[in-house]
């Protein structure tokens, strides 16, 4: 086999790793914050809070995330909220995570 490709590519697949992981240690630095927020509203917040949480964390676990993304990256920017896609694609990890 050939793998000179691989060695040319190289550069590329760091990049892709680096990105990989900025993703991954945000979505998941924020989303358990979110997530830890969402359960002190549930267990000792205010009573008015709770069924907001509730229909939170039951909307984002009943829908998949794919669906979740494409609402982010797509429906926010026809709202007048534009981000880049890496802003997108964090959000959505976090909005997820912090359901669960």
């Amino acid at each position: 086999f050939d793998f000179g490709w691989l060695i040319s590519s190289l550069p590329v697949l760091l990049k892709g790793i680096r990105i990989t992981v900025q993703l991954i240690l945000i979505g998941a630095v924020f989303g358990v914050a979110l997530g830890i927020a969402c359960a002190w509203v549930r267990a000792l917040g205010p009573k008015w809070l709770k069924p907001v949480v509730a229909t939170y964390v039951e909307l984002i676990r009943n829908t998949p995330f794919l669906i979740q993304l494409f609402f982010i990256f797509f429906g926010l920017p026809s709202l007048g909220i534009r981000m880049s896609e890496l802003t997108a694609a964090n959000l959505a990890m976090i909005v997820n995570l912090g359901a669960y």
